[in-house]
């Protein structure tokens, strides 16, 4: 009898540990279904959470609703807005300003006036100033940071427009290479690197003819004699004032004593000048472009940047006039500058 309770109860225990090992595999089971459902969605939570960080946004400020400006935000934008926001505001809309500045990841103004807009405001976020005059940046650096160091300190991140004069010098030495006397017109606003331009001359084995325009005299009795002593003339682009009062004088006199102008326009050529080296809405949008792509990584530093690409426009008209051939190469369309 006892043997046959004992048998009994060994059966049902090996059907009792049967079930368990049935209902132990189930609840594995189980665990491993929780197990990767929960690292899919944290998988799909990490990867929207990346997308969102990938999607920066950019707040573009415009120093007025004109073409010069809204172009190069559309050459911007064509690219940026594929993977990333943005926002465009005129600088004033002070109300709408005041918001986007809170939300956007970084600022891009474009033109002097919209620089000091944002100077104006405060800003904390990165910045980069378009459209702007060497000069110009350095006066609104002096005013509202004191120096220019401070300023890059502050996240801000300049793309000249005016092109380095030594670019314009070594087109003239190649468009005339018998060249010697270099007639240059600076205002109040360039003088102070006179030297500077000098010396970019000197190093060229030319000799400097250098006039710092007086805005209060006749432009014409000055630059007269300068133009008519000089093989070639580079007017550097100043304040609005003086850029408008010289150069129909500039042109007329170098038609007159047979002297190209180098410019630094796409008018300029168009009014008469031999040729440009300028900064192009194409240019400064892929220059703009790729310092987006680089200004948040942790190893970039803020500075002041010359144009990388530029545009050599000339005028074949005033070519065949003075007797002159253009090389080919040397015309560029928005590329890098190799003079």
């Amino acid at each position: 009898m006892k043997f046959i309770k004992v048998k009994k109860l060994m059966h049902k225990f090996m059907h009792i540990r049967i079930i368990l090992n049935k209902v132990g595999k189930i609840f594995n089971l189980s665990y491993l279904c929780v197990l990767f459902c929960f690292l899919f969605l944290s998988a799909n939570a990490a990867s929207a959470s990346n997308g969102k960080v990938s999607q920066t946004h950019a707040l573009f400020v415009l120093s007025k609703d004109s073409t010069s400006y809204t172009h190069v935000v559309d050459l911007i934008v064509a690219d940026w807005a594929k993977n990333n926001r943005y926002a465009i505001v005129l600088k004033e809309e002070q109300d709408k300003l005041e918001i986007m500045l809170d939300k956007t990841d970084i600022v891009i103004s474009l033109g002097t006036s919209a620089a000091e807009t944002v100077f104006k405001n405060k800003s904390k976020k990165p910045h980069i100033v378009t459209l702007i005059t060497e000069s110009s940046f350095d006066s609104l650096a002096k005013q509202y940071f004191g120096t220019e160091a401070v300023a890059l300190a502050a996240g801000i991140s300049p793309i000249l427009l005016d092109q380095p004069f030594e670019r314009k010098v070594a087109l003239a030495k190649k468009l005339l290479p018998k060249a010697s006397r270099v007639g240059v017109m600076l205002g109040s606003a360039t003088k102070e690197k006179i030297t500077i331009y000098n010396n970019s001359i000197i190093n060229r084995k030319m000799r400097p003819q250098t006039l710092v325009i007086d805005a209060e005299k006749n432009p014409i009795r000055q630059l007269d004699p300068i133009i008519k002593q000089s093989d070639v003339f580079i007017p550097v682009a100043d304040s609005h004032l003086i850029n408008v009062t010289t150069a129909k004088w500039i042109l007329q006199l170098s038609y007159r004593y047979r002297v190209p102008v180098i410019g630094y326009s796409s008018n300029f050529v168009d009014a008469g000048a031999l040729a440009s080296v300028y900064s192009s809405a194409e240019g400064v949008a892929k220059q703009t472009l790729e310092l987006l792509g680089s200004v948040f990584h942790k190893d970039y530093t803020h500075a002041v940047h010359q144009p990388k690409f530029c545009t050599v426009k000339f005028n074949t008209n005033v070519a065949w006039y003075l007797n002159l051939t253009i090389p080919d190469e040397l015309a560029i369309d928005a590329g890098p500058c190799e003079l």
